[in-house]
Order: structure tokens, then sequence, then C-alpha cells
């Protein structure tokens, strides 16, 4: 006998699902690339202040577009219905809290850069 609290075992398979390849569009593609100009922006006015800064806009900004471009084509393989305006809004909800996290420590650093300018 088993009941809730001790269920039988599940049957376990032994070959992992295959991988579903994304497939992405013309438009995702250019979404892609203009978040990318957007980080190279950002990194070359972050140069003309510091350039320590610049590698890091850069290098996390590459692989914060990357993860959020990525997890946006799953959510849309999974859910094909979203036309092209529902495209753009999926890819830019990915960047909400990356945009949240890193604007504000980036903010914080410029702030303790100026701070230590100052003070010397």
């Amino acid at each position: 006998m088993h009941d809730i609290y001790d269920p039988p075992p599940a049957p376990v398979p032994l070959e992992p699902p295959q991988p579903e390849p994304l497939s992405w569009t013309a438009p995702d593609l250019t979404m892609l690339a203009l978040l990318a100009l957007g980080v190279v922006a950002l990194a070359a006015w972050a140069w003309s202040y510091e350039p320590t800064m610049a590698i890091l806009t850069l290098g996390g900004g590459a692989m914060v577009i990357l993860e959020s471009w990525f997890s946006a084509l799953t959510f849309l393989h999974r859910h094909p219905a979203a036309g092209e305006t529902g495209r753009i809004r999926v890819f830019l909800a990915a960047l909400v809290p990356w945009a949240i996290g890193l604007g504000l420590a980036a903010a914080l650093m410029l702030l303790l850069f100026s701070l230590s300018d100052s003070a010397g």
C-alpha cells in the first residue's frame, strides 16, 4: 500500500529528451543587433569617463544581452502566438530585471568615482 506521503517510485526514462532547436527570425536578430549597439554606445560613453568602467560595461552588457535574448527566444518558442509587437515586448521584458539591477550598480559606481575624484 502506498499513500500520498509514500508514493510508488516514478519511472525514470533511460534517455534524456531530445533538445529542441531554437529558431529566430530577422526581427529577432535585428533586436539583438540593436541591443548590442546600445551596449557598445554605453561602453563608449563610459570610456570617456573611466576606461575600466567601459570594459566592465561591455563585458557585463554582452552577457546580459545574450542571456536575455536566449531567454526571450525560449519563451517565444513555447508561446509562438505572440505577434511582432508581442515579440518586442518579450525581449524588452527579459531585460527589465537586468536594467534595474545593473543600472543601480552602475549609478552607484559612478557616484563613488565622482566622490573619490572630488575628495582627492
